[in-house]
């Protein structure tokens, strides 16, 4: 039997399920009542304009468009209602449970064994209400996620929790629970309350409450990284790509708005407004993505792993733990290097970051000092390890910097991204048809982990651990194969990496060792320690 049809067999009675938050339909209704108005508003705007123009608006007239008002807000909210109403959730030791049950009975299952990381978000007008969504994410490809949604703040929290713990198999079964007590699995957790705040908040006064529900602070776990408003602000001014598609953006605007008064095409009409608009609003989005997914950041080692907290309007909540990273990147651009800030993000496999709230959900450390970076590769990321001789390991022209051989993983890779690429052991392209590579990148393997730095004025330091590698691919192309060169492409899970450009002979080493690493090392999924048992080919 398939693990989804036993969780089916397994599912919860009926008394182990329990509705969403009461105030659910007012925050999934908002968005059909603004659907319906626009729609209306566009069919009808001739008649509407005709209207106003002509001043035929009057108390009567002001009447019916209330009651038509009022008529589409009735039908959003009762197609709000039934959605909530119909729809229930339940979670015991086998996993957690969404049913939707009306004309027919359909299921979202979530079975403990899948879930890889779960998020608490919370979108702008949930957050006005106290509500919170849970989003589960579980090992696989396509809609691969479980939402729950929608939470009272502290509701969301506890079974945030709970399925962090049923996900590491810490949750109490039935057979360890006292006698007399009620099996786990059908216990149905509590009611959601009329209000999502405990007691004790009553008593904040209303700065410390503005504050909570603006930043969504926790005080849960040991403080690794809380990043200033200021210090996100400031890089802004320093990123040079950002500021270059600002100016690219207001060049091409200012282009086309005087090549428009020129040649006398251009009016102040709609179909005008609607051209430039966008145009002139994509630098500001840029910039309020970039804030918004960097305001209020908070990082936190829990019991769980390390629990990232960001937004502005919309605001997320991510738990992530070494066994789930598949690659990492640390970046710093060339404005940056003078303060000491780096940015950091890594990818995993359940992570959807395609239908997140906020930009940038990979994101672990947004603008970051060399001690909050040294403390988040500590408590994050898996060990690299020294870096090994290997045949593709070439010193550089100059002597080895000592900064690249740290006392520690942190101190390697913050030596690695800030020396300069001429000093760095390891292998680069070589030939002149790379002319801005074979001065910027180089590929390095140490005991645990394939690390790659590339670019110029965005440094970025790739960090991918060899039991992480699925495959690897080599390939040359006529040009590569006339010049001697190589490119080698490492799959792991979401995603590839490749290195380019290297003598032949280096990648055919590269590629024999990581490919032992894809054959042998990910057997070891169960060990306890990274470091036991010791990875098979760890010392090529």
């Amino acid at each position: 039997m398939s693990e989804e049809n036993a969780a089916v067999r397994n599912d919860p009675p009926e008394s182990a399920y329990t509705r969403f938050h009461p105030l659910t339909p007012i925050v999934t209704g908002w968005k059909v009542i603004v659907g319906l108005i626009a729609i209306v508003g566009f069919q009808n705007f001739d008649l509407i304009e005709d209207l106003v123009t002509n001043g035929v608006v009057n108390t009567e007239n002001l009447g019916l468009i209330a009651l038509g008002i009022a008529g589409i807000v009735v039908v959003a909210v009762l197609f709000a209602i039934l959605p909530w109403w119909t729809t229930k959730y339940a979670v015991t030791d086998e996993g957690v449970f969404v049913r939707r049950k009306f004309l027919s009975t359909s299921r979202r299952i979530a079975p403990r064994q899948r879930i890889d990381s779960v998020s608490v978000e919370r979108p702008f007008v949930a957050r006005l209400v106290g509500l919170s969504k849970v989003k589960i994410e579980l090992a696989g490809a396509g809609e691969s996620h479980v939402d729950l949604e929608y939470l009272g703040r502290v509701k969301a929290e506890d079974i945030h929790s709970t399925v962090l713990e049923l996900a590491r198999g810490d949750a109490q079964t039935a057979e360890q629970m006292p006698a007399g007590a009620a099996p786990a699995e059908y216990a149905p957790l509590a009611p959601e309350s009329e209000g999502p705040s405990r007691v004790e908040e009553s008593t904040q006064s209303i700065g410390e409450r503005a504050k909570s529900i603006a930043f969504d602070s926790d005080s849960d776990g040991e403080l690794l990284a809380r990043i200033p408003t200021s210090r996100v602000l400031h890089s802004l001014l320093l990123d040079i790509s950002l500021m270059i598609g600002m100016a690219f953006t207001l060049v091409m605007t200012a282009v086309w708005l005087i090549g428009s008064f020129a040649s006398g095409e251009f009016t102040f009409s709609a179909a005008s407004l609607f051209a430039i608009v966008p145009a002139l609003l994509a630098g500001p989005r840029m910039i309020f993505s970039r804030l918004e997914s960097s305001w209020g950041f908070t990082s936190r080692a829990t019991s769980a792993g390390l629990r990232a907290r960001r937004g502005l309007i919309n605001s997320r909540s991510d738990n992530l733990t070494a066994a789930k990273i598949q690659q990492a990147e640390i970046s710093q651009p060339l404005l940056w290097r003078s303060r000491g800030w780096f940015d950091v993000s890594v990818s995993t496999a359940g992570m959807d970051e395609l239908e997140s709230v906020t930009e940038s959900s990979g994101r672990i450390l947004p603008v970051g000092t060399a001690s909050e970076l040294d403390a988040t590769l500590t408590h994050l990321m898996p060990p690299t390890g020294d870096l090994v001789h290997h045949r593709a390991m070439r010193d550089g022209s100059e002597a080895p910097s000592a900064a690249v051989l740290g006392v520690s993983d942190a101190a390697l890779l913050r030596g690695f991204l800030s020396v300069p690429q001429s000093q760095l052991p390891g292998t680069r392209p070589f030939h002149w048809t790379s002319p801005i590579s074979r001065h910027t990148h180089v590929y390095a393997l140490s005991r645990h982990a394939l690390i790659a730095r590339t670019g110029w004025l965005k440094r970025t330091l790739t960090v991918i651990p060899r039991d992480r590698i699925q495959g690897v691919e080599i390939s040359q192309g006529p040009i590569a194969l006339r010049i001697g060169s190589a490119d080698i492409t490492v799959a792991y899970a979401g995603g590839s990496f490749h290195v380019s450009d290297i003598p032949v002979a280096d990648a055919a080493a590269l590629c024999a060792s990581l490919g032992a690493d894809a054959g042998t090392s990910r057997r070891f999924t169960e060990r306890g320690s990274w470091l036991e048992p010791r990875l098979l080919g760890g010392t090529a």
